[in-house]
């Protein structure tokens, strides 16, 4: 994965600072190009280990490019996001079963007793929000299960539909809270580009490499791959089956 990894980035790093002023065009789509190629070649032989490497270079792909990208194109107002503003964490997110799988060996590891805490709040969550489509949970607003004291618990691993959502102005995703109308958020558009294209690499890489579905709703996800010892060995063996999580506006397009 190293060698395809940074192969994909070196191109994608080269295309976003091939513009004179702005990065290239279609930097989007040589990341997720080369992320797709790099997924498809590692699932069929992922153990653990091998995962969380995949997942660990996937996410610096990812970092590296958008630092990248800043460097030429930088965002004209401050980014509002910090520690404790959680506005975001109140949304539907999209995930793969590499991400949800990652996540789901990250808080096993924690021991047996955060393990029961965290999968009783995402049991408790997943019967408010289990089948729920992206415009009910925007009314609902019911917090991610991995938010403690208004903080993401799991931040280092957090997924990709996280760390490309951004804003310039807390206030408007305070007042976009619950609400049936979008109120206009001020984002910085190369940061959801360049993790967008991270993810939609690694769900289409899952495609070519058969498995299916390869876009899922966050907290079903979470709630089915917690139920196993070894969700990684599970969803290989057809033991987890992840359709109930099945992202129902992804499953579309995707």
């Amino acid at each position: 994965m190293q060698t395809a990894a940074g192969a994909l980035l070196a191109r994608a790093i080269g295309v976003a600072m091939a513009a004179p002023k702005t990065p290239g065009p279609d930097y989007s789509a040589v990341l997720a190009k080369g992320v797709r190629g790099a997924v498809a070649k590692a699932v069929p032989a992922l153990d653990g280990e091998r995962l969380d490497g995949l997942m660990t270079e996937l996410f610096g792909v990812a970092d590296s490019a958008f630092a990248a990208v800043v460097a030429k194109d930088p965002p004209r107002r401050t980014i509002a996001c910090k520690a404790g503003c959680a506005y975001c964490c109140h949304l539907y997110v999209q995930v793969t079963p590499l991400e949800a799988i990652h996540l789901a060996r990250a808080l096993r590891a924690r021991g047996a007793e955060a393990l029961a805490a965290v999968q009783e709040r995402v049991a408790a969550a997943h019967r408010k929000t289990a089948g729920k489509d992206a415009e009910y949970r925007n009314l609902l607003a019911e917090p991610c299960p991995l938010l403690q004291d208004g903080q993401c618990s799991v931040y280092a691993e957090r997924p990709f539909a996280c760390r490309g959502a951004n804003s310039a102005d807390a206030d408007a995703c305070r007042r976009g809270m619950g609400r049936s109308s979008s109120v206009p958020l001020p984002t910085f558009v190369h940061q959801r580009n360049v993790y967008a294209a991270v993810e939609n690499g690694a769900a289409h890489g899952l495609l070519d490499a058969g498995a299916r579905p390869n876009v899922l709703e966050l907290i079903a996800a979470l709630h089915l791959a917690l139920a196993h010892e070894d969700p990684l060995r599970a969803w290989q063996s057809g033991e987890l089956d992840f359709e109930p999580a099945r992202c129902r506006e992804a499953g579309k397009r995707v």
